[in-house]
């Protein structure tokens, strides 16, 4: 929603701006390799990868730290071992739904395979649990609140965020996305990319703070009802870090997914100039 409020605004340096939604990742990283998108906001992990496959790309900022829960209308789930041998519902394999519920099955001491992970869109997955198709999902908001509006059943057995917190520590932040930039574009339009920033953490501030006014720009955008939108917000952390100001938390995320599978993020955890300079 602050990307939606922030191209409604107009332009940038006179320049027009152009908002593409990708219906994947795969559609993003595409348009990335073929240096056909300036900006582009990803998974942290997915940035990380086309970073160490030598794109020529760095981390403009993170905005969304933690709107991940598992949701279940089992009433014998409330821990992450309650689901042994139980499907799960996951979104796309490879993105931060798929490897924190991978880090999060790590660390509760079980293995590839103890949970039945099911792999489909998250707005799929929504679905399924609205009409009682599927028992156990992993959903970020706003599809989690939709779920729990629209399926009296339903129940968060787990937020992300403070399991994370509980493993690495309560003043650890966990960031799932990030906006990255083309170097190119970077080098060439010094002056844009600082006002991008500026305006874009002028959105995220304003999103949070106005939610009853973002709510119709999530609507006529994305076909989330305003109530759902709304309600959403008070389960979703976002706020504007620069590249550099992310650093820490990105690198501590980074390493415990390199820890359970170095694929996950390309196999190393990238250098200094991953980070964009302020």
């Amino acid at each position: 929603t602050p990307l939606f409020k922030f191209s409604g605004d107009g332009t940038l340096n006179g320049a027009k701006i152009e908002l593409v939604l990708y219906k994947s990742v795969e559609e993003a990283t595409t348009r990335i390799a073929k240096g056909e998108a300036d900006f582009t906001v990803l998974p942290l992990n997915v940035a990380a990868k086309l970073y160490n496959k030598q794109v020529d790309i760095s981390l403009a900022n993170v905005s969304t730290w933690g709107i991940l829960y598992l949701l279940t209308t089992d009433s014998q789930v409330t821990e992450w071992q309650d689901l042994e041998g139980k499907e799960l519902y996951v979104g796309a394999q490879g993105s931060s739904p798929d490897v924190l519920t991978q880090y999060f099955m790590s660390k509760n001491g079980m293995k590839a395979g103890d949970i039945k992970l099911a792999y489909l869109s998250s707005p799929e997955i929504a679905q399924l649990m609205i009409n009682g198709l599927a028992n156990n999902v992993v959903l970020p908001e706003p599809q989690a609140t939709q779920v729990l509006m629209n399926n009296s059943q339903a129940r968060i057995a787990r937020d992300f965020y403070e399991d994370w917190q509980d493993f690495e520590g309560k003043d650890a932040k966990l960031p799932q996305a990030g906006m990255v930039v083309r170097n190119e574009f970077a080098r060439s339009y010094p002056k844009a990319v600082t006002e991008f920033q500026n305006v874009y953490k002028s959105a995220v501030e304003w999103t949070v703070a106005n939610p009853a006014e973002a709510a119709p720009l999530a609507f006529s955008n994305m076909n989330i009802p305003p109530p759902v939108f709304i309600k959403s917000m008070e389960k979703t952390r976002l706020f504007f870090a620069s590249g550099p100001e992310a650093r820490e938390d990105v690198n501590i995320y980074l390493s415990r997914l390199l820890d359970i599978s170095p694929d996950m993020v390309g196999g190393i955890l990238p250098d200094e100039k991953f980070f964009l300079a302020d």
